[in-house]
């Protein structure tokens, strides 16, 4: 009887212990870095956002109702979460029309948090640079103010251009 209370003891710990996608060993992309506007962030850093492995190399986007261009990553479905992404760089026009949304602190000179029609969107605008990100399936403010400190770095330093 002990040996199966231990065998029980050792089940429950090690399932507490598993991170949100319960530890499955989802493919995943090879490459650490990606060319072009998608290289605005590192896969390191996407899948660290994102909660997930990517499923799929990251695709370029031109987003006109968003007001420029930009890339998706998509990560894997699990528990009914669809993990996705997308990062655009829009025109200062379109970035005016979400200054009456949710203000936010701690995110370049202006930020603001839009609910989307597919996920929650961050807007900053730092200096002369506009970026919004988006992190679905549910809300990750944390995720996305991080991931746009390092976009608005790159461009910044010139790591990476538009």
């Amino acid at each position: 009887m002990k040996k199966y209370f231990i065998y029980l003891l050792i089940l429950v710990l090690v399932s507490c212990g598993t991170k949100k996608d319960n530890g499955q060993d989802f493919p995943g992309i090879e490459q650490t870095a990606f060319e072009g506007i998608c290289g605005c962030v590192t896969k390191a850093e996407i899948e660290e956002a994102l909660e997930s492995k990517l499923s799929e190399i990251p695709k370029e986007i031109n987003e006109e109702y968003l007001g420029g261009r930009g890339c998706s990553f998509l990560g894997y479905e699990f528990e009914g979460e669809v993990h996705f992404g997308y990062i655009v760089f829009p025109s200062a026009e379109e970035f005016e029309k979400v200054r009456s949304a949710k203000k936010v602190d701690d995110v370049g000179d202006e930020a603001y948090v839009v609910n989307g029609p597919d996920a929650q969107q961050l807007w900053v605008k730092d200096g002369d640079y506009y970026v919004m990100i988006a992190i679905g399936d549910g809300a990750r403010p944390k995720q996305s103010a991080k991931l746009a400190k390092q976009v608005l770095q790159r461009l910044k330093t010139k790591q990476f251009e538009l």
